[in-house]
């Protein structure tokens, strides 16, 4: 049906709410592309629930709707809250935190770190190529859906990852099938590509690479096509940001890495910050990566043991810590089984979005007397935090805006243990 609704709040998975009433009931209809107090003219499927929409018209703007930097923003499913002022996005990451904390603790104050800019910031992006027809296609995920949208350019993109991005079609011209291509900084600021193809890769798409590295237009390339045994790479596709101390910090061709180096380096030291006011002699660093926090703790924590799954994190992780000359332990071990020591008395953790239910547990019933959980996903932190609140107390809630113009934003949660009784 057709309804005219006035959206209320923002759900954190970034849709308007509004509350209607149906047949005489009250329901909730969530509607993307909403702000608060806008009026909208709405197409709703009333079968489920909640009750979702398609937005079909602007009748009135709320007072935190602008315009949108990016024509594609409302078809690109990249930028969801480009239609949000920046006030409007950190007041409302605040209030999506606010509500994962367990009732007890939502009085807390919580800080904000705004980005230093909300544009011409990401230092890395995964774009969809395929061929259709006789052209390639290169695009970012639809909103809602996994086609790709082809985009003439992307406004968040750091300049140079932009100039990798538009490089793309060029590349992989005449090459049936289609991939994936993660498109990041490498040495000296120059794009690499980190190529996952399904299907044939043209002779001449080597070729092409080849001559961009030498160029200089690429720093390097990796590409794994289907059943194929190991990589192919092609100069050096080595990804490289600033770290957090101000130092080079080495990926992993494909790995993670934060994608906003300004706001990331805020976001690292009020970590530091945090363990150095607690003074442990050792401590535990799980789901450590590439070493993004791991070079800011080396140098507070005497005894620091840094966990990560992947075998390739963890030899960039050594890396990084001897261009610094710092020390730490290594393991390569998933976080959600690895047993540390009974010594440890604090322990930072960075999970996936998928939260780390299994870690929270055994917190919660270990000695660790501190508690450092940095989190992308209130709804996954909502989980663990619940089963934290048993043993500890809350000392501080962060929040950085780390992606703009996105609902998500990153959170650090600090905890103490609760005296024993």
């Amino acid at each position: 049906m057709r309804l005219d609704v006035t959206i209320a709040s923002l759900a954190p998975g970034g849709d308007g709410v509004a509350h209607v009433d149906i047949d005489g009931e009250r329901r909730a209809v969530f509607l993307p592309q909403a702000a608060p107090g806008d009026v909208l003219r709405a197409e709703v499927d009333v079968s489920t629930r909640p009750a979702r929409g398609r937005l079909l018209g602007v009748i009135a703007p709320g007072p935190e709707r602008v315009t949108p930097a990016c024509a594609w923003s409302t078809r690109c499913g990249g930028c969801d809250w480009m239609h949000l002022s920046l006030r409007a996005q950190e007041q409302t990451h605040v209030e999506h935190v606010r509500a994962a904390l367990p009732g007890g603790w939502q009085g807390a104050s919580i800080s904000s770190h705004p980005a230093p800019v909300a544009l011409g910031y990401r230092t890395r992006t995964r774009v969809h190529v395929r061929r259709a027809g006789s052209r390639v296609v290169v695009g970012m995920h639809g909103a809602r859906t996994h086609d790709p949208v082809e985009v003439d350019v992307c406004v968040v993109l750091d300049p140079a990852v932009e100039r990798g991005r538009r490089r793309l079609a060029g590349l992989f011209e005449g090459s049936p099938g289609r991939g994936e291509v993660e498109v990041a900084l490498g040495a000296g600021r120059v794009p690499v590509l980190d190529v996952r193809w399904r299907g044939d890769l043209a002779s001449q798409c080597f070729a092409r690479l080849e001559e961009a590295v030498s160029a200089g237009d690429l720093a390097g390339a990796r590409v794994t096509t289907e059943g194929s045994s190991r990589p192919a790479t092609i100069g050096d596709p080595t990804p490289w940001t600033t770290g957090a101390d101000g130092a080079p910090l080495r990926g992993t061709p494909g790995g993670f890495s934060q994608a906003n180096e300004r706001c990331n380096a805020l976001l690292a030291r009020h970590v530091a910050e945090l363990v150095r006011a607690r003074r442990p002699e050792q401590a535990v660093e799980l789901f450590a990566g590439s070493g993004n926090f791991s070079v800011l703790l080396a140098r507070e924590v005497p005894g620091l043991t840094l966990v990560e799954s992947s075998r390739e994190a963890c030899e960039t992780l050594r890396i990084n810590l001897r261009m610094r000359g710092l020390r730490g332990r290594v393991v390569e071990a998933d976080a959600g089984e690895y047993g540390w020591s009974a010594a440890a008395k604090l322990v930072v953790l960075d999970p996936p979005r998928t939260g780390a239910r299994a870690v929270a547990e055994r917190l919660a019933a270990s000695h660790v007397r501190h508690v450092v959980y940095v989190s992308c996903d209130p709804q996954t932190l909502r989980r663990d935090l619940a089963i934290l609140a048993n043993a500890y107390e809350l000392r501080s809630v962060a929040t950085f805006e780390m992606f703009p113009q996105t609902s998500h934003a990153e959170a650090v949660v600090a905890l103490d243990r609760r005296a024993r009784r």
